[in-house]
């Protein structure tokens, strides 16, 4: 059963994690961000990850955690894949498990502790939704909460594979239900104000999944990232305004509600043409994660 935590403020929330940190690394003096790569697809035609993809190119989709680092608080955004995926994923149908085969998996957690940090500097975690790929990570940080909004838990507790795999859920920290107060930002709404400061920006990108958050970063170089999850698995996809095929719909059941995320999906190539100094990363993109900092190195 999923656990959720009702009525407490994000000031709140963000202090009762702080409490943890004890002991832990100190925070940095200003923003950065890593992108740790956990595993990769092993390899499908381009024309199978997105709508008009050429056949004849190989694509290995990655699935990876953003670890955020703030001086206010650090975090994962997504988790990727974790020690206990495997087992869980072992329990899918053969068909799932070779349209959705990964290889080189190597845990956040344990890439964190060879850098020399311990789960208890993770102070929470923010799943962009709550797709196995992405919330792999949860079950080796069982003291850490994971934030979603309660559309995305009710959704996770009802799904069925190979989307949600109810081990994983289950086996989680506590589940504390995450509200998007904001107004609209960037023509995304609501959102929410991570810090107050205006450089963590998370907005519903529902579609894809129910209660799917997006994540703006905006760092102090001047950089400006717009982390879309799985609204699209490629920058092709955002660039041309194509969804994914009406197959890969059909085999896996990937997107929750087909022409919610191709509205968002809409939005978004809108608001990459009309901004184009704004990165745009899709979750699983593995050519633009290259431009990334790749974790244990940092980008501020």
């Amino acid at each position: 059963m999923i656990r959720s935590i009702h009525g407490f403020g994000l000031s709140l929330l963000v202090g009762l994690a702080l409490l943890g940190r004890l002991g832990a690394a100190p925070p940095p003096d200003g923003l950065r961000i890593s992108l740790i790569k956990t595993a990769q697809s092993s390899g499908a035609a381009e024309a199978l990850v997105v709508k008009g993809g050429r056949l004849f190119t190989e694509r290995h989709l990655i699935h990876a955690a953003l670890l955020v680092e703030h001086p206010d608080g650090r975090f994962l955004y997504d988790t990727g894949l974790g020690r206990t995926t495997n087992d869980a994923f072992a329990d899918n149908r053969w068909w799932h498990r070779s349209l959705l085969d990964y290889e080189q998996l190597n845990p956040a957690v344990d890439q964190l502790r060879e850098a020399g940090y311990t789960r208890d500097d993770i102070d929470f975690i923010i799943p962009s939704h709550l797709h196995w790929d992405h919330v792999g990570g949860p079950p080796d940080f069982p003291q850490t909460p994971v934030w979603a909004p309660q559309q995305a838990l009710t959704e996770a507790e009802h799904g069925h594979r190979p989307a949600f795999l109810v081990e994983q859920i289950n086996a989680a920290g506590d589940w504390t239900t995450l509200e998007l107060t904001g107004p609209a930002y960037r023509g995304f709404g609501p959102s929410l104000d991570l810090f107050g400061d205006g450089r963590l920006i998370l907005v519903d990108l529902s579609g894809h999944a129910h209660g799917q958050v997006g994540l703006f970063i905006h760092l102090d170089s001047g950089r400006d990232l717009f982390f879309i999850g799985d609204t699209s698995w490629t920058l092709r996809g955002v660039e041309q305004a194509q969804p994914r095929p009406k197959l890969v719909q059909w085999l896996a059941g990937v997107d929750a509600d087909r022409e919610q995320n191709l509205s968002v999906l809409q939005r978004i190539h809108r608001l990459s043409r009309d901004q184009p100094d704004l990165d745009i990363i899709p979750a699983h993109d593995e050519f633009v994660a290259d431009t990334l900092a790749r974790f244990p190195q940092f980008e501020d």
